[in-house]
């Protein structure tokens, strides 16, 4: 599920891992090649639980003076090509290059970016089938800390970023329903050398039909 994030593995013992700053790559993103991580992914919807798998293996790195190409293949082989650039952190799409986080994050740093909603759907009725609409909601994105402290998975992760991501839009849901307001609000936690080790997000509406939603992603394992 490319829409979901990527990145687990499962630890039966505690670890530590730390989060020194590393000069040839940014700080909270992977770069090392061969590099893998598997998610775990719990979605609570108003049909209920879901779970699922996401992960990414980086394939291809490729340096320059001035930026840093990586080419992840997905769990589900999709193929996407990351660039870290002075300016920041993009994903490549077709002919464009689409800002994630800038570089080095520090506290209070803020930025503008659009995330999809994952836990917005319905099975019942008048559905015949279930009813999952594509949102898109533009978000506020802000570092509350650089020195979080977090067990994910009986893993210990130390001196990490935490970004708070708050956004709402509106939209059509179906002729004879009308406008629904949709609102989003995540905390996501970044280990250094890394990257997302988990993401909480929270869904919300206005309409009796698809009322609210809840998603959790959890690192089970990384490995390089």
């Amino acid at each position: 599920m490319t829409l979901l994030y990527t990145v687990l593995l499962y630890a039966t013992t505690v670890f530590i891992s730390g989060c020194e700053p590393n000069s040839t790559t940014d700080p909270y993103f992977s770069t090392e090649l061969g590099a893998t991580s598997i998610y775990k992914i719990e979605r609570h919807t108003t049909d209920g639980m879901e779970e699922t798998r996401h992960g990414w293996t980086n394939l291809i790195i490729q340096k320059s003076n001035s930026s840093i190409s990586i080419d992840r293949k997905n769990l589900n082989n999709h193929h996407e090509t990351y660039k870290i650039m002075n300016n920041g952190i993009f994903l490549k799409e077709k002919s464009q290059n689409k800002f994630l986080m800038p570089r080095n994050l520090r506290k209070n740093d803020t930025w503008q970016t659009s995330t999809y909603a994952t836990a917005l759907q319905t099975s019942q009725a008048p559905w015949e089938k279930t009813l999952r609409p594509v949102i898109i909601v533009p978000v506020i994105n802000r570092v509350l800390s650089v020195n979080q402290d977090i067990w994910v998975a009986n893993k210990f992760y130390k001196g990490c970023a935490l970004v708070e991501s708050v956004g709402d839009t509106e939209i059509p849901l179906d002729s004879f329903i009308g406008n629904i307001k949709v609102t989003i609000s995540s905390k996501t936690w970044y280990a250094r050398n890394i990257g997302i080790i988990k993401r909480e997000t929270r869904e919300l509406t206005d309409s009796d039909i698809i009322k609210s939603g809840d998603a959790t992603m959890t690192l089970l394992s990384y490995s390089k």
